[in-house]
Order: structure tokens, then C-alpha cells, then sequence
């Protein structure tokens, strides 16, 4: 029992302070005065951590929330930006190899500007999004140039046609060298010297042409249309999270303010990050990704990517994704996550109080019991003396029946791992014994005279008895045995050497997901043992352009469906590649020219017609084979693909 300081004899106390000793009675007595303060403070810094911690912890659970949120918009706007990019690259391309161009172009005499003209009249119908195709002489003329508006394409006669080389990206343009497509930053239409009302953002893509390419020299260039793009963007946009888009030098491209848009064409500095957020634009010229930082109160995230390449710059042109979340919401979000940690303080200092308080009052009681019996203590001692050995003797058992315990449970456990062991253990004892009785029985058979029948008994019933045994053994290695898992090479689009049952398998689990949400089942029949030299990753996305052209076109308007995938070899080592279905087939308007860029049956659903066009090609120029369409009689489409089994680097 704890001793304590004995009470003074103090004078009565009267007032408040008699009030407050009747409550808090233990104040009187020094020992437990100081350690209420130290319990005290003890409860009142566990309740300071606590309030801390959960604030900490819901603050970062909502940062996170946001963080996914602000992920989620970024990666969406990367995706819908690069897809567009990609089209765009691909567009240029197309015009600058495809051969009437080429014809209007060449080097050999003068250029053919009826020929261009109905080429580029050919492209911008066929093309969504294209304002503009035209080619300009390397003195910056406009030689030949077509204008979209709407659902018209138009030529523009000689005496509208303009001279641009001192517009930024005609020169810029002029110094990439081919095949590299150059791309401008994002800015407002100009024509003639004025912005073209209503606002068509527009960029820039183009490629030159005279440099080894038996062509005219000058600038092959599109106007591109973002309007839909960046309205596609601004719906990315949630409610607390907003997606905006910053130029190369900091102008809004897109905010959620319309009017701070296009600040550098409308001469506008004022609506610019470099002077809205400095600290940001600071961090955004150091480094390419930023991912939930606190910057000026708000939670921003933010990506760089590059347009393509600029010599007005150091490197690629770039612009700056960025989703910021309001100050106003983080404070609601910091208040949100502060009062339950004051709330959890407030219950930890009532409580923790509380049960201080009574923990005091109980030990106040104690001392004035102690003191009471301080006299008696003498008398007692000889009972207590007894009561410590009885409490020594009980320790003494209760740390046996510990020990028990614990005996008991290990009998358990092994009895249990009998248990699972008793059935092949046993029966091998039990296999053992009879092997001994029986060369017990050979033993006395060849002190008596062994006879032929005896040992060829003993003999099968050894061997039987050697096979059971053998049985059970193995049976009881298998309980103790665990499997690994085998871990599954991915494709490499260097030439290598692979299995093309596998690369099928790999890409069949990466289109999981919209296979069954098609209701489209795939069979397979490739042999396992099936190996080629040449390209996985370019044979996966063949298989994956087949498929998903199968799925988006083929099952459109239908309910399930199945695609089978069918390989084997030919005498002339030949790989024979069969991607069928059971679908709606293809128009037979389209039938003909189906492997042609920008030929689809679904453009108003976003299809941009080159599926098929990127699978030829890769067929022809890297597989060195052929493919070919197939309208089997039962319906669907089918398609042959025959390539060398072999592919060398050359």
C-alpha cells in the first residue's frame, strides 16, 4: 500500500477555496497534488496528439480523394490531347507521302496547282477539324491553299492568297528538318492581320518538302481546329476540380473564366499564370510533374507535354495541364477535418478527467484508510507475513498451470500435425511391419527349406508393399509442399524469339474488360509450341487493332458474339494467321477499300478510319506479309494474314 505525507493541521479553509477542497478533497495532500498534475498534463498531451493525428489523417484521406480526382482529369486530358496529336502527325504524314502530291510537287518542273488544289479538296472533306491545308514557297507565299468552313472547301484564288513568312511558325516550321512533323503552340486564327471572329484556337502542323524528296521546297502545313477538343476538355472539369491549360508562356488556353482566355493574341498580360500564380509558374519551369501540392492555399496538380519541336525554343513546344482545387474548398476541407479532432479532445479530456478525478478520490480514500490502520499495523503483520507466503505458494501455481497450459496446447499442436501425418505415416509403418514379418517369415523359410512358391511370394508381396510405401511417402511430402507462382515474360518489340500462343494469351487478358462487357467471347487455336523470330509487340497490336475493330464494328448492333484466332505454318515456313467473327460483316460500299486512310463506317462516332490502314502497313513494311479480307458464306468477315516465320533485322 503506497504511503503518503500525513496531513498538517492547517487552519479551516472558508470561501471558494473550501468549496473547492470539497470537491477535490486530494489537493490537501502534496504526494497526490503533484501527481494529478502530471497525470494531468499527461491527458491533456494525449488529447492534444489525438486531435492532432485524426486532423492529420482525415486531411490527407481528403487530399488523397482530390489527388485521384485531379489524377483522373490529368491522365484524360493527356490521353484526349496525345490521341489528337496523333491524328494530326498522322494527317501531315499522309499528305506529304501520298503520291499525286508528290506529282504537283516535284522537282522536275513547275508546280501543279490544279493538282494540289482537288488533292487537298480530297483530304479536308474527307477530315474532320481541318481549317486549312496549304503549301507556301520558301519565300513564305501562299501557292496553293484550301479553307474549310462548315460542310464547304473552298480554293482561295490568287489574289486572297497571303504571304506568312513572318509569322512565327512558318519560320520555326522551316528549320525542323523532314520527316519530323513540326507542331506551333496553340493560339487564335489570324487572317489577314485580324483574329477571325468567332475565336477557332488553332494549331499548326506541317512539314517541309525540297530536301531530298524530289519535291518543290517550301511548307506543306495544316490548320487544325481545337475548338472541339478543348470543349471535350473543359467538360473534364468537376465541381471543386477544375482542368485548366496554360501556352508555353504562361497564357490561359483554357479557364474556367472564359474571358482570361487567349491573353497573349488578345493583348491581354494581366491573364497569365506567370502573374496570377508565381510560385506555380516558378515550379512549372523546374520540373515536368507536380502532383498535390499546396501552392497560394489551393491543391494544384499539373503536367507538362510537349507539341512538338519549336526553334523558338530551347526544346519542344510545350503546354501545362493543370486542375486545381479553390482555397475556399481546402479551408472547408481543413475545417472538415479539424473539428472531429477537437471533438475526440474534448471527449478525451471529459473522460480521461473524469476518471482521473475518481482515480484520485479513490486514492484519498486509500490514505485516510492507511492512516487509520497505521496502528493496527504491528497486530497484522504476522497475518500479513502469512499472506505474502500464501500469495508466494499461489504465484508458484499459477506460473505451473501456466507452464500446463502451454504443455497443453503444444499436445494439441501436435496432435493435430498427426493428425494430418497419421494417414501416409501410418500406413507406411504399417507397410514396414508387414515387410519385416515377411522377410521375418523368409528368414525361418530358408532355415527349413526355401521353396521356389515361397520366395516368389515374398518377392510380390515385397514389391507390392515397396510400391505402397513409396505412395504414402510421397503423399505425405505433398502435405508439406508449397507451389510458385510462374511469372509470365511480356512481349518485346525487338526481334526475339517468343511463342505466339502466349503474346495471343497476353493480350486476350489485357482486353478482359471489354470483352465481357461486349458479350464477345475469343477462341483460340494456336499451338503451344508455335514459335516465331520477328516483332511481339507488333503482332499484339495487330491482333488488338483486329479485335477491337471485330467489336466496335462487327457487334455493333448485336448481343455477343464470338472471334476466333487461328494459326499454323505452310512448306514454305510461312505463318498462316486467321482472325475471324461471326458478326455483321462490312458495307459492301466500303468492302473494297476498307485498308485505305480515313475509311470507316462509324466517323460521327469518333472513328478516325486508320485501324486498318496502321494493320496493313505494319503487315506489309514490318512483317514483310499480306493480309487480306474474307466474307466467309455464313457471315462475319475474316481476315488472312501471311507473314515469314523468320523476320531478320534487315
Amino acid at each position: 500500500m503506497a504511503s503518503h505525507e500525513p496531513l498538517k493541521h492547517t487552519e479551516p479553509a472558508s470561501g471558494f477555496a473550501a468549496e473547492a477542497l470539497s470537491v477535490f478533497p486530494y489537493y490537501s495532500v502534496p504526494a497526490q497534488r503533484k501527481q494529478g498534475i502530471r497525470l494531468l498534463l499527461l491527458l491533456l498531451l494525449i488529447a492534444f496528439v489525438s486531435a492532432f493525428t485524426v486532423n492529420y489523417l482525415l486531411r490527407q484521406s481528403y487530399i488523397h480523394d482530390i489527388n485521384e480526382k485531379h489524377d483522373h482529369i490529368i491522365a484524360s486530358a493527356s490521353v484526349h490531347l496525345s490521341r489528337e496529336l496523333g491524328d494530326v502527325r498522322n494527317i501531315v504524314s499522309l499528305l506529304y507521302h501520298d503520291r499525286d502530291i508528290h506529282q504537283g510537287l516535284s522537282a522536275e518542273g513547275p508546280i501543279n496547282t490544279a493538282i494540289l488544289a482537288q488533292r487537298f479538296s480530297g483530304f479536308a472533306q474527307s477530315l474532320d477539324n481541318v481549317l486549312q491545308i496549304r503549301w507556301l514557297d520558301i519565300q513564305g507565299n501562299e501557292r496553293v491553299r484550301i479553307d474549310v468552313d462548315k460542310d464547304s472547301v473552298r480554293q482561295l484564288p490568287d489574289s486572297e492568297l497571303q504571304n506568312k513568312a513572318s509569322r512565327y511558325y512558318f519560320r520555326d516550321a522551316m528549320q525542323v528538318e523532314p520527316p519530323s512533323v513540326y507542331f506551333s503552340g496553340l493560339d487564335l486564327n489570324v487572317e489577314n492581320g485580324a483574329i477571325v471572329q468567332p475565336y477557332q484556337p488553332t494549331l499548326r502542323a506541317g512539314i517541309r518538302t525540297g530536301v531530298d524528296d524530289g519535291k518543290q521546297p517550301g511548307l506543306l502545313l495544316i490548320n487544325y481546329d481545337f475548338r472541339r477538343l478543348l470543349e471535350s476538355l473543359r467538360n473534364l472539369s468537376e465541381k471543386q476540380s477544375a482542368l485548366l491549360i496554360a501556352d508555353a508562356g504562361g497564357y490561359w488556353v483554357l479557364h474556367p473564366q472564359a474571358e482570361q482566355e487567349w491573353g497573349h493574341d488578345l493583348g491581354q498580360n494581366k491573364y497569365n499564370l506567370s502573374v496570377q500564380n508565381q510560385a506555380l509558374w516558378k515550379r512549372l519551369r523546374k520540373i515536368s510533374v507536380i502532383s498535390g501540392e499546396v501552392l497560394a492555399g489551393q491543391l494544384i496538380s499539373a503536367m507538362k507535354i510537349n507539341l512538338g519541336q519549336s526553334t523558338s525554343q530551347e526544346s519542344a513546344t510545350p503546354v501545362y495541364l493543370i486542375v486545381q482545387t479553390t482555397a475556399e474548398f481546402m479551408s472547408a476541407v481543413n475545417w472538415r477535418s479539424i473539428w472531429p479532432g477537437l471533438l475526440l479532445a474534448a471527449v478525451i479530456i471529459l473522460v480521461g478527467g473524469r476518471l482521473l478525478h475518481h482515480d484520485l478520490l479513490q486514492q484519498y480514500q486509500r490514505y485516510l484508510l492507511n492512516r487509520q490502520l497505521q496502528q493496527e499495523k504491528e497486530a497484522l503483520e504476522v497475518t500479513n507475513a502469512k499472506l505474502d507466503i500464501s500469495l508466494y505458494e499461489q504465484s508458484i501455481l499459477q506460473d505451473e498451470l501456466v507452464e500446463t497450459r502451454k504443455l497443453s496446447a503444444l499436445g494439441m499442436m501436435v496432435a493435430g500435425v498427426a493428425h494430418e501425418l497419421n494417414t501416409p505415416v501410418g500406413g507406411a509403418l504399417m507397410l514396414t511391419s508387414t515387410l519385416e514379418t515377411h522377410l521375418t517369415q523368409l528368414t525361418k523359410a530358408v532355415d527349413t527349406g526355401l521353396s521356389r512358391q515361397a520366395l516368389a511370394d515374398y518377392i510380390l508381396h515385397s514389391q507390392e508393399g515397396l510400391k505402397l510405401l513409396d505412395e504414402n511417402l510421397k503423399r505425405a511430402k505433398i502435405r508439406v509442399e508449397s507451389f510458385k507462382r510462374l511469372a509470365i515474360d511480356r512481349a518485346s518489340d525487338d526481334i526475339v524469339e517468343f511463342r505466339l500462343r502466349q503474346v495471343c494469351d497476353d493480350l486476350l487478358r489485357s482486353l478482359q474488360v471489354m470483352l465481357t462487357h461486349s458479350g464477345v467471347k475469343v477462341v483460340t487455336h494456336i499451338a503451344e509450341d508455335l514459335r516465331l523470330v520477328g516483332y511481339p509487340g507488333i503482332v499484339s497490336q495487330i491482333l488488338q487493332n483486329l479485335i477491337v475493330n471485330a467489336v466496335v464494328h462487327g457487334f455493333a448492333d448485336m448481343t455477343g458474339g464470338q472471334i476466333e484466332l487461328c494459326a499454323e505454318t505452310n512448306e514454305q515456313d510461312q505463318v498462316i494467321l486467321r482472325v475471324s467473327d461471326n458478326g455483321s460483316g462490312v458495307r459492301s460500299d466500303i468492302a473494297g477499300r476498307m485498308f485505305d486512310p480515313f475509311v470507316t463506317s462509324a466517323r460521327g462516332q469518333g472513328s478516325s478510319g486508320l485501324g486498318l490502314h496502321l494493320v496493313h502497313q505494319w503487315v506489309t513494311r514490318l512483317l514483310h506479309g499480306s493480309i487480306r479480307a474474307e466474307e466467309p458464306a455464313e457471315g462475319g468477315l475474316s481476315f488472312l494474314i501471311v507473314f515469314p516465320r523468320h523476320i531478320s533485322a534487315d
